[in-house]
């Protein structure tokens, strides 16, 4: 009985989303022709096609179907036939079940064919014209090349191919979920773009004809990577795309075809309307929304265009205000994706202006997405890997229109075009914090400054890893500090490595993670940025490391190499808690004893790790940890790890980087009533002082 009653609630759930077609089908005709005046009418007199009447004024009809080079058309007492170029053939309030009447597919060809609201595409993956061509002709061979491990799909008829049994079991999400967005569909249309060859659309409507019959969208709730929320946008975008360049093509003759096309993106549109599939707070949300803009704005003629052109500008504008502050930072806990989604948005911002309308107010802020990235960059062209943030290289022809930000430029090209910043401390919204040391020139080498940058905020669980108050260090070339990465979307153990607090550069409670619950959202924060003659300071906090405690952390730069950095943990019981530092491959330990650790990497660059003695006593031990700096990349590096015992400890932690085998000789440590002053002596006989609020 219960599950009779569950069966009934679905059944009715689906029904809401795609209503009964006899219920549409009692609408007005979908089709109208708009007939010129001095047209001649015809009827058939017999088996021929007779003149029977001209026109005097232009009127509109309802369009019944086509036949060969004429219109059937009825002026509600009468059937006449129009030749077409004598009309225009309009839409209205065109509905899923005037996709699924085999009575209208004529006219939808025809609708389909003429459309021209999608003049200028939105391309999400844009494929240089070499790799296209390359890709979608290995496609046609059956080879089709994805863009995630393990990189190839072997599809030997795409007719009968079974895109849920027949697609290898791998441990990459991506694989899969690349695979049902259309990732070869994209492939095959740029290709046409390239050099016009038919057999590409061909394959491409093979494709779409395979899938759509295997996964009806009333199955949506069965089928994870087929529905994938952000695949299903992504997959928009594909299709869109395909039709663009199909619909004026030889290929286009098949009314059947037209028709599957129209109602496959009518029922996209209605699924990413679905309140209960969209994605709220999340970049996939966005994606869903810019899908459901671009088929209201191409398909004007659909019954619900209107509502959910609404619906998507609403909850674009929620989506930004969640996730893109008020100085452009991409606000999902990962640099990385302050690239991707500039792109994303900056792009989509451009397919708009070229097709004339609007969007949300708030995408006019995607401008300023470009100055905080500036500032997030190494200088060897990476970002910090906060988050899901891979180690690459980013270059400026990647960056839409990167001349209109001249400073990005500057960072992005080694210092040789664009220009130089002034900026080399400052706050990014509440979550980064960053010191450049210098931006080259006369300073130095470009490539040889330091980079401190630091990170907080908790916003959602989208992307975010247990890293909060955790740092990246970089200097002389080489980094210093540097955090675990993502290693990949996947079901991998080392995936489930580098989430947990104990693969970051921050404190955290012995044999524990952070709490990323939903009542601890907000909790954590970069709280100020300050700058000084003799250094810079930066300080941040966060609740999120257990049930009651508060984790502050701030951090002092001498500006030449040298860190003072402090951790005051409050907790409301006694616990162990440990303060880790994750070095960059190839910094091997030299000397180590209960308080300090000093590493050099081949070149003689040097890292001197010093516990300072506050509070209890610390332990110091050197241990191994991995690093992921690309995607399915595992090295092991070395760790600092210190673990203090207490109802909340300090940790005041002198660091020193040397561009040369460099050591902190001595040091002295006053403690005032409101400050730790420290004064220390490197071997090369430089001598500095760096105070830290307590």
């Amino acid at each position: 009985m219960r599950r009779h009653l569950c069966a009934v609630v679905i059944a009715l759930l689906v029904g809401s989303l795609f209503p009964p077609l006899g219920a549409e089908a009692a609408a007005s005709a979908p089709y109208q022709l708009n007939v010129r005046a001095g047209a001649t009418l015809y009827q058939f007199v017999g088996k021929t096609l007779t003149p029977k009447s001209t026109l005097r004024g232009a009127k509109t009809f309802q369009a019944i179907t086509t036949s060969g080079s004429y219109y059937r058309v009825t002026d509600g007492k009468t059937t006449w036939y129009v030749r077409k170029q004598d009309g225009t053939l309009q839409a209205s309030h065109l509905s899923r079940a005037t996709f699924s009447s085999d009575a209208y597919a004529r006219l939808t060809h025809e609708y389909m064919r003429t459309l021209t609201r999608w003049a200028s595409p939105y391309t999400y993956d844009v494929l240089s014209p070499t790799n296209a061509v390359t890709r979608a002709d290995a496609a046609l061979r059956g080879n089709w090349y994805i863009p995630s491990p393990p990189y190839t799909l072997r599809v030997p008829n795409v007719d009968t191919y079974r895109f849920d049994t027949s697609i290898p079991k791998v441990d990459s999400n991506s694989f899969v979920f690349q695979i049902h967005y259309f990732t070869t569909l994209n492939q095959l249309t740029q290709a046409y773009t390239v050099n016009g060859r038919d057999e590409y659309l061909r394959y491409g409507k093979r494709i779409v004809q395979s899938w759509t019959k295997q996964y009806p969208v009333e199955d949506y709730k069965r089928h994870t990577w087929p529905y994938h929320d952000h695949g299903t946008a992504i997959r928009t975008f594909h299709l869109l795309n395909f039709w663009n360049v199909y619909r004026t093509s030889r290929v286009n003759d098949d009314p059947a075809f037209s028709q599957l096309f129209a109602k496959t993106l009518y029922e996209h549109a209605t699924l990413l309307a679905t309140p209960s599939f969209y994605k709220s707070k999340n970049n996939h949300g966005i994606f869903q929304d810019m899908a459901l803009t671009a088929i209201s704005e191409t398909h004007r003629s659909f019954d619900r265009s209107a509502g959910w052109r609404t619906l998507a500008t609403n909850r674009l504008t929620a989506q930004l205000n969640h996730s893109l502050s008020a100085d452009g930072v991409h606000l999902e806990h990962s640099p990385f994706y302050q690239i991707y989604m500039y792109d994303t948005l900056s792009r989509f911002n451009d397919w708009a202006a070229a097709n004339r309308f609007g969007l949300s107010s708030r995408m006019l802020d995607v401008k300023d997405m470009p100055n905080a990235l500036t500032y997030m960059l190494k200088p060897n062209g990476t970002l910090p890997m906060f988050g899901d943030t891979p180690s690459l290289v980013h270059h400026p022809e990647a960056i839409q229109h990167v001349d209109r930000s001249p400073h990005l430029l500057y960072a992005m090209n080694g210092g040789t075009r664009g220009t130089a910043p002034t900026t080399r401390v400052g706050r990014l919204s509440d979550q980064y914090a960053f010191f450049r040391q210098h931006w080259g020139g006369r300073a130095g080498a470009f490539d040889d400054a330091v980079h401190v940058m630091m990170t907080a905020g908790y916003h959602s669980n989208v992307h975010k890893h247990a890293d909060d108050l955790s740092i990246d260090v970089s200097g002389y070339g080489r980094d210093f500090i540097v955090e675990s990465g993502r290693y990949g979307y996947t079901s991998r153990p080392e995936r489930q490595a580098v989430l947990p607090a104990a693969a970051h550069n921050t404190v955290h409670v012995s044999g524990k993670s952070f709490n990323l619950t939903s009542s601890n959202l907000g909790r954590s924060r970069i709280t100020s940025v300050g700058a000084s003659s003799t250094q810079w300071t930066a300080a941040w906090t966060s609740q999120l490391i257990g049930s009651g405690m508060a984790h502050t952390r701030r951090l002092a730069y001498d500006r030449d190499g040298t860190m003072l950095v402090y951790d005051r943990v409050t907790s409301p019981v006694t616990a162990s808690f440990v303060q880790r530092f994750h070095l960059g491959v190839g910094l091997n330990r030299t000397e180590s004893g209960s308080r300090y650790a000093y590493f050099k990497d081949a070149a003689g660059r040097s890292l001197h790790v010093l516990q300072l003695e506050v509070d209890a006593t610390p332990k110091l031990a050197i241990g191994s940890s991995y690093v992921s700096y690309r995607d399915y990349d595992w090295q092991r590096r070395n760790q600092v790890a210190t673990t203090k015992r207490g109802k909340g400890v300090t940790y005041l932690t002198l660091l020193h980087l040397g561009e040369r085998p460099t050591k902190i000789r001595s040091y002295t440590l006053e403690t005032t009533a409101r400050h730790y002053i420290v004064r220390y002596t490197l071997s090369d006989g430089t001598t500095r002082t760096l105070s830290m609020l307590r």
